[in-house]
């Protein structure tokens, strides 16, 4: 079974989570979401240009993991989430996001 088969329960679990969450959270989490996405495109198109797509994906999670880490505790303020839900569904949030720069990024919803 690949990572990406193994993933899709999760990626389903996160879809809903994240979808309830935005919908009920306080301001500011759609705006949060945005920073973060926006890190991440700009930091993977600076380093695509010294390295493969698959590093350069890497590298901008590294480097964006604050506005990341400011995204989901603003979500984990939601009524409908909390911090162990946001924990679980992480993993398969930067699979989805890895998956996002390597696949055209901002064409896409992340």
């Amino acid at each position: 079974m690949t990572i990406r088969a193994r993933a899709l329960p999760a990626l389903c679990l996160l879809s809903v989570i994240l979808s309830a969450a935005s919908a009920n959270a306080a301001p500011g989490v759609a705006d949060l979401h945005g920073t973060w996405r926006a890190c991440l495109h700009r930091n993977f198109t600076l380093q695509v240009s010294l390295s493969s797509r698959v590093i350069a994906a890497d590298v901008a999670l590294r480097t964006c993991r604050p506005s990341e880490q400011a995204y989901l505790t603003a979500l984990s303020a939601s009524p409908l989430v909390d911090d162990d839900d946001v924990a679980r569904v992480r993993p398969a949030l930067l699979l989805r996001a890895k998956g996002w720069l390597l696949d055209g990024g901002p064409q896409r919803p992340l």
